[in-house]
């Protein structure tokens, strides 16, 4: 009876620890389920503040767009937003209140602050606009950003990524390099093989696709894309990223590109703008509802443009993209479009469109060799500068030299690109022959981002011979001249009949024009790639070519002006003297004053909270209602930006 009570006790005991460790068990489980569901529901909360900062970024917009100040740094309205606060009034949502209860869900704003590279933010909106647009930039132009982001890697050869990057856009399947090749032979040879895309980037992150362009390429040292300089991306090899511990950051290309920078040809108040090259009694009635009390300057703007437009010169028919016949201009805008009646007048056709490419952009994107303008710089006498090529006799469509005075439009031979003597053995792959001079063939002119030739057809306005010979014309003139690209051409003086009349506008009526008037046909709706001037950084706008580093100094102190309505055009670089008439006309078909499209970066967090959601939107105000066209979360690279109340230090000084 002893031994039985004996065994009994150690049973029971047994079974009362087993029974404990259950319970603990189940309770840590319990806990740990409830512990998820609360963090589920927490991020999921903090998802629902970011989410809010960009509706509230959308309503902004809708009454705020053309007003810099106040989306591109505006603490007040973009930094510790409140979304809801425990025991506090409704009335404080959308406020920036502080409380001692620190129970409060918020959303900010952030940007990269570009006055500064490793540790100032801004709180604001990022203009896609401010950046080069990947689908139409220029060969040089992908040259200048990317030796601007490799200049510390031995190993990565700038050229051969742009021609890379430029095989992979343009829909053709033949290489621009010589020995090994960036089209479909040389990706099927990948461990892991896949299709060069021969079509526009769908976004900038498929850079990563193309061959030489790497992570360190593409993001630099800035692994988590906020532009601050933190610990681990200034410690050599120390963790990760690699970095050269240089006591800088190097963001790499993505900061500086994009694929969704478009603007609609419309005026600052969304109504259609003057064809300035379309029936001169149309034009004239136009414009003196714009200049009711200045018939003179009614009167320049008609004669020059209708003269320099070259349809009276002859020309046969095209539309807004096709080409027409040549005549002795080559057509002329007036006759061809604006690219598409060039040098080869004729040779204007209307192409399938390749799936996805926009209206208004070349779906063959810029052309092999294609220039970028580059400063005129000083030139005494009645000789153009090195370089420079004064049109033919009689194409009065372009810039000629007169008595030393550079008349209406020029062609530039862009110094970047290979010498193509006749000396120089083979002929460079992707430039043009240069032809003799006494043929009278011009060389050939950059093309500005957006400024596209007929559908199908390059934006030169020519086929698929890579020679510039002039093909349309059924006149004596070897060449045809560049039509005016923008209104900035009428603040020179213009060759008007046999005279030449200097031009009676001043800044003012150029800011005017260049607002509710146009060079590009009523059927161009879409103008894509060009960069705004009031918000670009300074590489990118060095990447155009035709401005000095000084005047992009001048450019990024004064543009940083509380008065948003005298920036609502580019023409405010002339007014405020960083450039002259000339350079001004060369480089305003490169650029605008405003954005339409903005990239939202929006963080929702708590204030008792570690938890933050990060989303990447870029939204297109092609409407009045914001369209989302990019949408991404972020959270992944963890929230990255100083965001709380004790970090308001590294907000640049207002």
């Amino acid at each position: 009876m002893r031994s039985a009570r004996a065994v009994i006790l150690p049973v029971v005991l047994f079974i009362l620890l087993l029974l404990g460790m259950l319970a603990a068990v189940f309770a840590f489980r319990v806990h740990a389920d409830v512990a998820s569901t609360q963090a589920v529901a927490n991020s999921l909360q903090t998802r629902l503040a970011a989410e809010a900062g960009v509706e509230w970024v959308k309503l902004m917009l809708r009454g705020g767009r053309l007003d810099r100040n106040l989306w591109y740094d505006n603490p007040d309205a973009f930094h510790r937003i409140i979304v809801w606060a425990d025991n506090t009034e409704a009335t404080e949502a959308g406020t920036n209140e502080e409380f001692d209860e620190d129970f409060a869900y918020r959303f900010s704003i952030v940007a990269d602050d570009p006055t500064d590279d490793e540790n100032l933010i801004r709180f604001g909106l990022v203009d896609e606009a401010s950046k080069v647009n990947l689908n139409v930039a220029t060969e040089a132009q992908l040259l200048r950003l990317v030796q601007s982001v490799v200049t510390d890697d031995a190993d990565a050869d700038a050229q051969a990524i742009v021609n890379a990057i430029l095989d992979w856009r343009d829909p053709d399947s033949e290489p621009r390099e010589s020995d090994e090749g960036t089209e479909r032979a040389y990706y099927r040879r990948l461990p892991r093989p896949y299709r060069v895309k021969n079509a526009p980037f769908d976004t900038v992150e498929e850079l990563l696709l193309v061959k030489g362009v790497t992570a360190q390429v593409l993001f630099g040292e800035d692994f988590d894309r906020n532009g601050l300089m933190t610990d681990n991306e200034d410690d050599g090899n120390l963790s990760f990223p690699p970095d050269n511990q240089d006591g800088r950051l190097n963001r790499g290309l993505y900061p500086l590109l994009t694929v969704h920078s478009y603007e609609s040809n419309v005026s600052n108040a969304n109504r259609e703008r003057i064809y300035l090259l379309g029936p001169e009694s149309g034009v004239r009635e136009q414009l003196a509802l714009v200049f009711p009390d200045e018939p003179a300057i009614v009167d320049f703007v008609v004669a020059a443009t209708h003269q320099a437009s070259g349809g009276a010169q002859g020309g046969g028919g095209g539309g807004a993209q096709g080409g027409g016949g040549g005549g002795a201009q080559g057509g002329g805008p007036a006759g061809g479009g604006l690219q598409g009646g060039g040098v080869r007048g004729g040779q204007g056709r209307s192409g399938p469109r390749p799936s996805g490419t926009p209206p208004g952009s070349n779906p063959r994107g810029p052309r092999r060799g294609s220039m970028v303008p580059q400063p005129l710089g000083d030139f005494q006498g009645n000789k153009p500068p090195e370089g420079l090529k004064a049109p033919a006799s009689g194409a009065v469509s372009g810039f000629e030299f007169v008595e030393g005075k550079l008349v209406a439009m020029a062609q530039l031979r862009d110094p970047t690109a290979p010498d193509t003597t006749e000396n120089s053995g083979d002929q460079i792959e992707g430039q043009s022959d240069r032809t003799d001079d006494s043929q009278g063939t011009a060389e050939p002119l950059g093309t500005p981002q957006g400024d596209t030739g007929d559908e199908g057809v390059d934006s030169a306005g020519s086929g698929d011979d890579e020679n510039q010979q002039a093909e349309g014309g059924t006149g004596d003139v070897g060449a045809a001249a560049a039509p005016m690209r923008s209104p900035a051409s009428l603040m020179l003086p213009q060759k008007i009949g046999e005279e030449i009349v200097d031009s009676p506008l001043t800044p003012r009526h150029l800011d005017v024009l260049m607002d509710v008037a146009t060079m590009r046909p009523a059927g161009e709706r879409r103008i894509e790639g060009l960069i705004n001037v009031n918000t670009a950084t300074r590489v990118v706008l060095l990447s155009v070519g035709w401005l000095s580093s000084e005047q992009v100094d001048m450019i990024l102190a004064r543009r940083d002006q509380p008065d948003a309505d005298a920036l609502l055009t580019p023409a405010w670089l002339l007014s405020e003297g960083i450039v002259d008439a000339e350079t001004f006309a060369e480089v305003a078909p490169f650029l605008t004053a405003r954005a339409q499209q903005f990239s939202i970066e929006s963080l929702g967090y708590a204030d008792h909270l570690g938890t933050v959601t990060r989303l990447q939107v870029v939204v297109d105000l092609v409407g009045p209602i914001a369209q989302t066209v990019y949408y991404r979360d972020l959270s992944y690279l963890g929230g990255a930006y100083p965001i709380r109340e004790e970090d308001l230090e590294q907000q640049r000084a207002n």
